[in-house]
């Protein structure tokens, strides 16, 4: 199962130990708790860029200064712009921090003062905490589903599988061009259709996810990347930027998984990243996870994320946390370098 991600940030390793000791084992809705540990508010600002998925920080108040905990929930909340992740702050200097001034002036859903800290108060914290933050998971990902709902949602799934039925044929057609023995001009021509229709279908997917359960198939992951490369191929040459993709070593050459959901994830997730990227040169890779599960992350090469505000871009963010949804799994948030991060049961 997909372990709840802790943060806990204290200069004192008997903290860690002891709060080592406290979850060790414990699970929360069949789930396990994962400590990640950091000594430093410049190491715990590693970790949230590493792990953007963390449901929980635990911050000392007092640690480089007097208000470094203070300092990292003011960057979590602004400069990482992350609502949703749960913060809880203990301290054992509650002078440095007064707890209703904290309360009042910072984003955050806990105060603990380590003098009067129990095992106990410290579990019960947490699971609030976990459970507050798995609400607003599910809230998003209902809301997602709801903004397909409405008075005139039959009307549309209608329309939607009409479009489907007439772009099919279109897509067997340009893909047969390419088999022909074309000029070169024609077949770049061939190979450009196929690509576009391809998109469109997916985009057209969107209003319509099928959550039943489909048959697996074998997919060797060279091939379905070099797919996935050409199916943007006439955009990157035409504005003049790469994708490419790296295959972790660990990974076997062939998986077991639903070859229509697994193409929309990574034709959405790259379709996402090509809105923030800003002209920047995009790399596709996929590791394994743990539980057998598969690691997907599209990051930008160089250059700076522009995390578009469009409806556009929030469409495809829901389509991404359905679709992981619908293969067990789950959507990370972006973290600041850009990179959308995906994990998925194939």
């Amino acid at each position: 199962m997909i372990p709840w991600k802790i943060l806990v940030v204290d200069d004192e390793e008997g903290i860690h130990g002891i709060t080592r000791m406290i979850f060790r084992g414990y699970e929360f809705e069949q789930r396990p708790i994962e400590l990640i540990s950091a000594k430093s508010g410049g190491e715990a600002r590693a970790k949230l860029a590493e792990h953007s998925d963390i449901a929980l920080a635990l911050l000392d108040v007092v640690m480089e200064s007097d208000d470094e905990g203070l300092q990292l929930v003011e960057y979590i909340r602004h400069q990482l712009h992350n609502r949703d992740i749960r913060v809880i702050l203990r301290t054992g200097h509650p002078g440095y921090a007064p707890e209703s001034k904290v309360i009042v002036n910072y984003d955050i859903n806990d105060y603990l003062s380590k003098a009067e800290l129990s095992a106990s108060r410290l579990l019960t914290s947490v699971v609030v905490a976990l459970r507050s933050f798995r609400d607003i998971k599910n809230a998003r990902l209902q809301a997602s589903h709801d903004s397909l709902s409405g008075p005139d949602d039959q009307r549309l799934i209608t329309i939607t599988q009409q479009l489907k039925q007439q772009v099919r044929p279109l897509l067997k057609q340009s893909q047969r061009l390419q088999q022909m023995n074309l000029n070169p001009v024609a077949n770049d021509l061939a190979v450009g259709l196929h690509a576009q229709h391809q998109r469109l279908h997916n985009s057209m997917t969107m209003l319509n996810i099928n959550d039943s359960a489909a048959p697996t198939e074998t997919l060797a992951l060279t091939s379905l990347m070099d797919e996935i490369l050409h199916t943007f191929l006439p955009q990157s040459r035409r504005d003049g930027w790469l994708l490419d993709y790296q295959l972790d070593k660990a990974l076997p050459a062939e998986i077991h998984a639903n070859p229509t959901a697994i193409r929309q994830l990574l034709i959405s997730a790259i379709e996402l990243a090509i809105l923030q990227a800003n002209g920047a040169d995009l790399t596709l890779s996929l590791q394994p996870a743990q539980s057998g599960q598969l690691r997907i992350k599209v990051s930008l090469n160089d250059g700076q994320p522009v995390f578009p505000s469009c409806h556009w871009s929030e469409c495809l963010q829901n389509h991404l946390q359905l679709l992981c949804q619908q293969m067990q799994g789950r959507l990370s948030e972006q973290d600041e370098s850009g990179a959308i991060h995906c994990q998925i049961q194939p």
